[in-house]
C-alpha cells in the first residue's frame, strides 16, 4: 500500500511540473507575441527597440526560465538565450546564439495550438509551444525552466500527504484488519483444539478412544493383505483410586501424565498409543517378532512404569497389570481386541505372576460368570439379599465362647452361595464394598443384640470404608440402634489399609476406639512390614492368619517359635491374640502351650447361618460368666 501511495505520489509530482511548464510555455508565449515582445526582432534579428531582449530576458528569469530559445516557421533555431553545449564557453550573450538547433517536421506541422513538454524527473524540464498571433502561427519559442525547488517542494508536499494518507488508511483498514487477522487466528487455534479434543485425550495427549479404535482398525485391515503379526495390549494403572483418595485428583493426573510420558518412550515408533479409560491404557504393537519380543516389550514397559514417583511429597511406585490379545488369533477388529485383552488384564490382575497375561477363550466363560455375579450383587444390595455367617470364636483352651466373626455371603440363585473370595472383588472392582460394609456393621450389630451380653461380634472393614470419614458415625448409629455397648464389637482391618498412613485413617481408629469398640489386625504375619504399624495404630488384638497352622500341619518346624514370639511380642504391647484356622487338636496344644489368647476354627465350629448359631453352638455352650475387672466375659462349653 506504501509503495503504491508513493509510486502515485510520484507520479503527481510529475504531473504538476508538467503543469507549471505548460502554464509557463503559455505565458512566455503570449509575452513573445504580444507587442512588448517584439517577436519578430527575435524572428528576423532586427529589433526596433534595443532593450526588448533585455525586458524579455528579465521576465524569463522573474518566471524562473534558466533559457529559452526561439524558432522561425521551418523550425531553424534563430535565437537561444543561453547554449548548454557552449555554457563552458559564455554564459549569457546579447543578441543571443544560434547553435544550428532545429525542430522535426512532425512537431512543425502541428496544427492549432499544442505544447510539447518534455520531463526526466531529474534535470529541468522544458516545453515547447508555436507562437501564434491573428490565427497564424509565427514561430515557435521552447523554453527550459528551474524546477529543482519546485520539485522538491512538491516531492516533500505529496510525501507528507501520502504518509498522512498512509496513516490514516492504516488506521482505517489496518486496525480492522489486525482484529480480522488475530479473530481468524484465535478461529484457527479453536478449530485445531477441537480437532486435537475430538482425537486425543486431554490429559495425556496420547490417541483417545474414539481415534485408537479408527487408527487401529486402519492398521487391521491392511494387516490382512500384509499378514502381520501383532499384539494389543490393555494396560491398567493399579490402585489409582486409592491414589486420587489419599493425595487427591490433581496428584492422580499427574501420574497419569508421567505414565504417558513413559509408555510413549518405550513403545516403537509405529506402534499406536492411547488412553481408553481413567486408568486404562492400550498399545498396539505392530511388527511382532514373536513370543519373546513381547516378552522384552511388557517388560520394558513394567520396568519404565514402575520407576518411583514422588507426588505431594510422597514417594510412590506407580504399578499395573498387561492383558495381551493376539492378532489376528485373538481378535481382527479394535472391539475384539478390546474385550479378549481385558479378559486377559483381569485374569492377570487376578493371577498376578509374569509380567502380562495372554486371552484365552476360557476368559469368556469367567467374563460371563463375573457379570452374572453383577447382577446377583445389585440385586442383593437392592433387595436386602446378602446374608452374614457367624463363626465362634473361642479361648485359649477352647473351652469358652467369646464371640463370632461375621462373614457375608451371596446367594448363587441356585440354592447356593458365591465364595467372598469371587464376588468380593468384584463388589470393589463396582463400587459396591461401601454400601455392603454398611450393610454388615448394621446387621451384626442387630443380631449381636438378640445373643448373650457376654459375646461379641467381629466385622472386617474395607479401606473403601474409610475414604469419606463418615464411618465413626455409622458405627456409632449402628451399636445406638441395636442397644448394645461398644465392647460388644470388634472391627478387623488388614495391613494393606495401613500402607497409606494416613492421618484421616488413624484419626477414625482413635475414633472408633473411643467408643469402646476393639481394634484388630486381620491377617498378621503376611505383610512385610507388620510390626512397624503396631506402635502407629491403637490395635487391642492381633489375628494370626491361618496360613501358619497350614504350615504346622505340614511339619514347618520353626512355625512353634514363631507363634510364641508373635504371642509374647503382642502381650507385652497390651494386645491380645487371636489365632485362625484351628482345626486339630494338635494345633489347640500347641497355641495353648504358647499362650494364645483366642481361637477360631472348623475344629469350634464353620460359618453358620444366624438360625443355626442359636440351635447349634449357643446350645453347645451352658451360660456361665467368668469375669476380669467385673467385666463379663465368655460363655463356657457344655461337658
Amino acid at each position: 500500500m506504501l509503495v503504491s501511495i508513493l509510486s502515485l505520489g510520484a507520479g503527481a509530482v510529475g504531473q504538476l511540473v508538467e503543469t507549471a511548464m505548460r502554464e509557463k510555455g503559455a505565458s512566455f508565449a503570449a509575452l513573445l507575441i504580444s507587442p512588448k515582445g517584439n517577436a519578430e526582432a527575435f524572428l528576423t534579428g532586427i529589433a526596433r527597440n534595443p532593450d526588448a531582449e533585455s525586458t524579455i530576458r528579465e521576465v524569463a528569469a522573474l518566471a524562473e526560465i534558466d533559457a529559452f530559445s526561439i524558432f522561425d516557421l521551418n523550425g531553424e533555431e534563430v535565437f537561444s538565450s543561453r547554449s548548454e553545449r557552449y555554457k563552458w564557453l559564455l554564459r549569457d550573450r546579447p543578441g543571443g546564439l544560434r547553435s544550428g538547433d532545429r525542430l522535426s517536421r512532425q512537431v512543425i506541422e502541428r496544427p492549432g495550438e499544442w505544447q510539447i513538454v518534455y520531463d526526466d524527473g531529474s534535470s529541468d524540464p522544458s516545453v515547447i509551444t508555436p507562437l501564434i498571433r491573428d490565427g497564424r502561427t509565427i514561430g515557435f519559442v521552447s523554453i527550459i525552466a528551474g524546477m529543482t525547488e519546485d520539485r522538491r517542494a512538491y516531492r516533500s508536499t505529496l510525501l507528507g500527504a501520502s504518509l498522512s494518507l498512509f496513516a490514516v488508511l492504516l488506521v482505517a483498514t489496518g486496525i480492522p484488519l489486525l482484529v480480522y487477522l488475530r479473530r481468524q487466528k484465535k478461529m484457527n487455534e479453536a478449530d485445531e483444539r477441537i480437532h486435537f479434543l475430538a482425537n486425543h485425550d486431554p490429559l495425556t495427549h496420547l490417541f483417545n478412544r474414539t481415534r485408537m479404535q479408527e487408527e487401529t482398525d486402519r492398521v487391521l485391515a491392511t494387516s490382512r493383505a500384509t499378514r502381520e503379526q501383532m499384539a494389543f495390549l490393555f494396560i491398567d494403572i493399579d490402585g489409582l483410586s486409592e491414589i486420587n483418595d489419599s493425595l487427591g485428583q490433581v496428584q492422580g493426573d499427574e501420574l497419569l501424565r508421567i505414565v504417558a510420558r513413559r509408555l510413549t518412550s518405550v513403545v516403537d515408533r509405529n506402534d499406536l498409543l492411547g488412553r481408553i479409560g481413567a486408568d486404562d491404557f492400550t498399545v498396539l504393537h505392530r511388527r511382532l517378532g514373536g513370543l519373546n519380543d513381547l516378552s522384552a516389550l511388557t517388560r520394558r514397559i513394567v520396568d519404565a512404569v514402575s520407576e518411583p514417583v514422588e507426588l505431594a511429597g510422597q514417594t510412590v511406585t506407580p504399578r499395573i497389570s498387561i492383558g495381551v490379545a493376539m492378532v489376528p488369533k485373538d481378535g481382527r477388529t479394535h472391539s475384539e481386541l478390546v474385550k479378549h485383552s481385558e479378559l486377559a488384564l483381569m485374569h492377570h490382575k487376578a493371577m498376578k505372576s509374569g509380567d502380562f497375561a495372554t486371552f484365552d477363550p476360557f476368559m469368556d466363560e469367567e467374563l460371563f460368570r463375573r457379570r452374572q455375579i453383577e447382577a446377583l450383587l445389585r440385586a442383593a444390595l437392592e433387595e436386602d439379599g446378602f446374608e452374614l455367617f457367624y463363626q465362634p470364636i473361642v479361648s485359649g483352651d477352647g473351652s469358652l465362647l467369646l464371640g463370632f466373626e461375621a462373614l457375608i455371603r451371596l446367594r448363587d440363585g441356585e440354592g447356593g452361595y458365591v465364595p467372598p473370595s469371587v464376588f468380593i472383588p468384584i463388589a470393589e472392582a463396582r463400587g459396591y464394598i461401601k454400601a455392603i460394609g454398611t450393610w454388615v456393621i448394621r446387621e451384626a450389630t442387630r443380631q449381636i443384640a438378640a445373643w448373650p451380653q457376654e459375646l461379641f461380634v467381629s466385622v472386617n472393614l474395607s479401606a473403601v470404608q474409610f475414604r469419606d470419614g463418615d464411618l465413626v458415625d455409622i458405627v456409632r448409629s449402628a451399636i445406638e440402634a441395636a442397644g448394645i455397648e461398644g465392647r460388644r464389637m470388634e472391627i478387623e482391618v488388614v495391613e494393606s489399609l495401613l500402607l497409606e498412613r494416613s492421618d484421616n485413617i488413624l484419626t477414625q481408629l482413635r475414633e472408633l476406639k473411643s467408643l469402646g469398640i476393639s481394634i484388630d489386625m486381620d491377617d498378621f504375619g503376611t505383610g512385610y512390614s507388620s510390626l512397624g504399624y503396631l506402635w502407629r495404630f491403637p490395635f487391642d488384638k492381633l489375628k494370626i492368619d491361618q496360613s501358619f497352622m497350614k504350615a504346622f500341619e505340614e511339619g514347618e518346624r520353626n512355625v512353634p517359635q514363631i507363634v510364641e514370639t508373635i504371642v509374647s511380642m503382642a502381650h507385652h504391647m497390651g494386645m491380645k491374640v487371636t489365632a485362625e484356622g484351628i482345626e486339630t487338636e494338635a494345633q489347640v496344644t500347641l497355641l495353648r502351650g504358647a499362650g494364645c489368647d483366642q481361637l477360631q476354627g472348623y475344629l469350634f465350629g464353620k460359618p453358620m447361618a444366624a438360625d443355626r448359631v442359636a440351635g447349634e453352638i449357643l446350645a453347645k455352650y451352658r451360660v456361665g460368666r467368668q469375669l476380669d475387672s467385673g467385666v463379663p466375659r465368655s460363655i463356657a462349653l457344655v461337658g
